[in-house]
């Protein structure tokens, strides 16, 4: 009874999205979010530090308008389970704020005894570990917005339908410029959108693969075969970019973090009893095939980068060695927030200059957060990600609305975790606010409307 009252006030976890006209329930709250997020996309992923900061103080702003907005705010109160999350984003804040002092697990680095400054400070530069922090408010901050979102069906739906088409749109945009090298593209034989790297726009388009496929699954139900094409044509027509563009940036770790996510998201709905085993069988047959036959006819490139694994992989293999020597030398409270840049170049030598000079993240996330916060400051920020979606998944396991879509956000998060074992997409200021959202949302969609 209590479940289909809330349904109905929210109008239907998994009914078929009404159209944008008249503004679907929270277009102007979905609108505001996503609207900065992908401005700040198009703004090179925001990587600058001035449009790091506007993008930072857009979210805190946004959060603010949240809060004035009496419904909203309340939605945002009700949201349960934020305490574990947030006691540990807690201690991740205040160890950064340690390491800015002489106070840090590990005392004062001996790097300001050598320059000849006091007093020092644990971390080797204050002023990254400082911009870092202000960056890390501005994920709260979205992270908050995206749970305000999320709670209530109908403001999830709209968010989410508006995220593929703003991704869609996106991607055609990028692509055209790819094809054609309009507007000075410099992106070379691989598609960077305007993320500055073919890998970052890979994470972002097999990203928004799996969380369309949510709502595209949901449309397909009740469908035949015969008939699936026909139906759901918005879907599909997202769809078909997003695979076109992420087979553009031939990013390989992207590809398998594809692959990664809509397993996850068969397995999920499998394991939820939202779809059979005959089901299954012919989604995942109709995906093998979609897949070899969008690589035949346009994964070349990807194919070929393949083959060059082990060159890339050798590479990588020191850059991962030289930065992991560097995590033990400092275990507990790493070298500061921010600071990967300063640390690189430290560690360069004649032997590895020509191959590392121009390296800038460690192409491993998980490596570069131990080395730069410690273990001290990377575990409860590992912490703080993994039980935001162990709450998601646990809930959302309960749910009987919105589970196609709240089970896609959910899939959608091993995209991004497996390829951030051998790239930096997260170090991009506009693809980490992108996920705290999704994060966020998730969170909220789980426990079901709250009016």
């Amino acid at each position: 009874m209590g479940s289909r009252r809330n349904a109905s006030r929210s109008g239907g976890g998994d009914s078929p999205p009404r159209g944008f006209w008249p503004p679907p329930e929270g277009a102007g709250l979905a609108a505001a979010g996503l609207g900065f997020i992908f401005l700040a996309h198009l703004a090179y992923g925001a990587l600058r530090i001035e449009a790091s900061l506007i993008a930072v103080g857009a979210a805190a702003i946004l959060l603010l308008a949240c809060l004035a907005a009496s419904g909203v705010r309340r939605d945002l109160l009700r949201v349960r389970g934020l305490a574990l999350p947030a006691i540990l984003f807690g201690l991740v804040l205040l160890t950064g704020l340690l390491s800015l002092t002489s106070f840090g697990p590990a005392g004062v680095h001996p790097v300001w005894a050598y320059v000849g400054q006091a007093p020092g400070a644990a971390t080797i530069d204050r002023s990254a570990t400082t911009l870092e922090l202000i960056k890390l408010l501005g994920l709260a901050c979205i992270f908050l917005v995206g749970a305000a979102t999320g709670a209530s069906d109908g403001r999830a739906r709209t968010a989410v339908n508006l995220m593929i088409a703003l991704s869609a749109v996106f991607g055609l945009w990028a692509f055209f410029n790819f094809a054609t090298g309009a507007h000075g593209y410099l992106g070379g034989n691989r598609l960077t959108a305007t993320l500055g790297s073919a890998n970052t726009a890979g994470t972002f388009f097999a990203v928004m693969i799996i969380v369309t496929l949510g709502p595209l699954l949901r449309e397909l139900r009740n469908v035949r075969a015969g008939q699936a094409l026909q139906v759901a044509t918005g879907y599909w027509a997202a769809l078909i970019i997003l695979v076109g563009c992420l087979l553009a940036t031939a990013s390989r770790g992207a590809a398998l973090g594809t692959v990664a996510g809509v397993l996850a998201l068969v397995v999920i709905l499998l394991f939820a009893g939202r779809v059979s085993w005959s089901r299954v069988s012919l989604i995942m047959l109709t995906a093998i095939i979609g897949a070899m036959a969008s690589v035949y006819f346009a994964g070349e490139l990807l194919l070929e980068r393949f083959t060059n694994f082990e060159r890339d992989a050798d590479t990588r293999g020191e850059m991962f060695a030289m930065h992991w020597r560097a995590f033990l030398a400092a275990p507990l409270g790493g070298y500061g927030l921010g600071t990967f840049d300063t640390i690189h170049r430290i560690l360069l030598d004649a032997s590895n200059f020509n191959a590392m000079w121009t390296v800038r993240a460690t192409h491993n996330v998980y490596l570069q957060w131990l080395e730069e916060a410690g273990l001290l400051g990377a575990l409860p920020m590992f912490g703080a990600i993994a039980s935001v979606i162990i709450i998601s998944l646990w809930r959302g396991l309960r749910r009987t609305r919105m589970t196609y879509v709240l089970f896609a956000l959910l899939a959608a998060n091993l995209a991004v975790l497996v390829h951030g074992f051998t790239d930096f997409a997260l170090q991009t200021p506009s693809v980490a606010l992108m996920w705290s959202y999704m994060l966020g949302l998730q969170f909220s969609m789980s426990q079901g409307s709250q009016r």
